[in-house]
C-alpha cells in the first residue's frame, strides 16, 4: 500500500515539477525572443535577446557549480518530515507564486530602460533558479530514500516518469490555446503569457503538496550508516571516487547537450521553418501517447532485457529518429520522427535515474560514505549544464537564422534553414552516438550488481554492530 501511495504522490509531484521545468527551460526563451523586447528596433531586439540569453546561461552555469553544496545542505536536513519533503513543499510554494513575474516586460521597462531591466531580471531569475535547484535536488533525491529495492525503485520511478511525461507534454498541448485565450486574440500578448505561467505555477505547487504530504522516506541500517557526516569535501570525494557515476554522467551529458538543444529549438522549427505553429500541439499529444506507452512498458522490458539492453536499444531508435528529422521538411514526417524519439527518450531517462539511484549504494560500498542527495544532485547538474549551454545557443541560433522579434516563416531563407537544422538535428545526432559508445564501453552497474552490493553492505554493517 505504501508503495502505491508513494508512487502516486511522487508521480503527481513529477507532473507539476516537469510542467514548470518546460516553462523555465523552453518557453521562457520563446517569450524572450518574441515578446520581451518586441517594441524595440531590430538592432535593439537582437542585442537585448543576446544579453538575456547570456545572463540565463551564466546563471545556470554558476548555479550548477553550487549543486553539490546544495545537495550537501539537504543531506544535513533532519526533521520529522525527513530530509527532502520540507524542501519540496517550501520551494514549491515560492515557485508557484513567483514564477509568472519572469514573463513580463516590467511595465515596458524592457524597452524604456534596458539597463535597469537587465539588472532586475537577473536578480529575479537568479533567486528563482536557486530555489528551483533546491526543489529539483530534493525531489529526485527522494527516490532512493523511499526504498532500497531496485524493483520498488523502478516501480516508483515509472510512476514519476509517467507524471513528468504527462506534465511536460501537457504544456505543449495547452500552450497555444491558453496563451491565445488569456491574450484575447490569436496574437500573443504579455498578459497572455503571464496568466499561462501562473496556471502552470499553481499546478506545480499542487504537485509539490502531493509529494510532500503523500510520500514517506524509509529508514534502514544501510541508509542510516555514514549518512550523518556529509561535508563539502566528502561530497566531492564521493563524486570523484564513484567511477560508475562519472561514466554514466559523461555519457549522459554529451547525449543531453544534443537533445536539449533540439527540444528547445523544435518549437522554432514548427513556427519558422515548417510554418505550422497551429500543429505544435500535436507534438504534445504525440509525447503523451508514446511517452505513456514507453514508460508503462519499461518494467516488462526490464524484466526480459535488463537496463543495459534497454539503454542501447533506445539510443539506436533515437539515432534513426534524428536521421528522419535531418532529411525531411514536412509536418507528417517530423511527427513520425517525433514518435520514434518520444518512444525512446523516456527509456533513456528511466535507465539514467535508476542507475544514478543505484550509484548511492555503489558509492557507499566503494568509499564507506553514503550521500544520497549529493549523488542525486549529479543528474540535475547535468541537465542544468546542458540547459545552460542550450540557452546560450538558442539566442545565438535564433539570431543567426533570423528568428527573433517580428520574424515570420516567409522571412527565413534556405541558408537560414541550413544553419538552423545543423544545430537542431545534425550535431545532436553525433551527440547521441558518442553518448551511446561511452555507455556501452564504461557503464557496468546493472540490477544484479546493485543487488549484490546492497546485500554485502547490509551484511558488513550488521557484522560491525555486533
Amino acid at each position: 500500500m505504501n508503495k502505491w501511495k508513494n508512487t502516486i504522490s511522487y508521480g503527481l509531484g513529477a507532473f507539476g515539477h516537469d510542467a514548470f521545468y518546460g516553462i523555465l527551460n523552453s518557453y521562457l526563451l520563446m517569450f524572450v525572443t518574441s515578446i520581451m523586447f518586441a517594441q524595440g528596433s531590430h538592432h535593439y531586439v537582437t542585442r537585448m535577446v543576446a544579453a538575456v540569453t547570456m545572463i540565463l546561461m551564466v546563471i545556470r552555469i554558476i548555479e550548477l557549480i553550487l549543486d553539490p553544496f546544495i545537495g550537501s545542505l539537504i543531506d544535513k536536513t533532519d526533521s520529522k518530515w525527513g530530509k527532502y519533503r520540507p524542501w519540496i513543499f517550501g520551494t514549491g510554494l515560492i515557485i508557484g507564486i513567483c514564477s509568472p513575474f519572469l514573463f513580463t516586460t516590467m511595465g515596458g521597462m524592457s524597452t524604456s530602460n534596458g539597463g535597469l531591466f537587465l539588472v532586475l531580471f537577473t536578480i529575479m531569475f537568479l533567486v528563482l533558479y536557486l530555489v528551483y535547484a533546491f526543489k529539483d535536488i530534493s525531489f529526485w533525491g527522494l527516490l532512493p530514500s523511499m526504498s532500497l529495492n531496485s524493483d520498488d525503485r523502478g516501480f516508483t520511478a515509472t510512476g514519476a516518469r509517467i507524471g513528468s511525461t504527462l506534465g511536460a507534454n501537457f504544456i505543449t498541448v495547452v500552450y497555444a490555446a491558453l496563451v491565445t485565450f488569456f491574450s484575447g486574440s490569436k496574437h500573443f500578448t504579455e498578459h497572455g503569457w503571464f496568466m499561462f505561467v501562473l496556471v502552470v505555477g499553481l499546478i506545480e505547487l499542487v504537485g509539490a503538496c502531493f509529494t510532500a504530504f503523500g510520500t514517506k522516506e524509509k529508514k534502514s541500517v544501510v541508509t542510516a550508516k555514514n549518512a550523518e557526516k556529509t561535508t563539502f569535501k566528502q561530497v566531492f570525494k564521493t563524486l570523484v571516487s564513484n567511477d560508475q557515476l562519472l561514466w554514466m554522467s559523461l555519457s549522459y551529458i554529451i547525449y543531453c547537450l544534443g537533445i536539449t538543444t533540439m527540444n528547445n529549438l523544435l518549437i522554432y522549427y514548427f513556427r519558422y521553418v515548417l510554418n505550422a505553429q497551429s500543429s505544435w500541439a500535436l507534438i504534445g499529444w504525440v509525447g503523451i501517447a508514446t511517452g505513456l506507452i514507453s514508460i508503462i512498458s519499461y518494467p516488462t522490458l526490464a524484466k526480459y532485457f535488463g537496463r543495459r539492453k534497454i539503454m542501447v536499444g533506445a539510443f539506436c531508435v533515437e539515432l534513426i529518429a534524428f536521421l528522419i528529422f535531418s532529411f525531411t521538411q514536412s509536418v507528417a514526417m517530423t511527427l513520425f520522427a517525433q514518435v520514434l524519439y518520444t518512444l525512446a527518450n523516456p527509456l533513456v531517462f528511466m535507465v539514467l535515474i535508476l542507475t544514478i539511484a543505484d550509484c548511492v549504494e555503489y558509492g557507499q560500498w566503494k568509499t564507506g560514505h553514503r550521500s544520497e542527495a549529493a549523488t542525486s544532485a549529479v543528474r540535475p547538474m547535468l541537465d542544468k549544464f546542458s540547459g545552460a549551454v542550450s540557452t546560450g545557443l538558442i539566442g545565438i541560433i535564433a539570431g543567426m537564422a533570423g528568428m527573433t522579434g517580428n520574424a515570420t516563416a516567409a522571412s527565413i531563407s534556405t541558408h537560414d534553414v541550413l544553419i538552423f537544422k545543423t544545430f537542431c538535428f545534425y550535431i545532436p545526432f553525433f551527440c547521441i552516438l558518442i553518448g551511446m559508445i561511452i555507455f556501452i564501453a564504461k557503464v557496468k552497474l546493472d540490477e544484479k550488481m546493485h543487488k549484490d552490493i546492497v546485500e554485502k553492505l547490509a551484511k558488513d554493517i550488521k557484522s560491525d554492530e555486533k
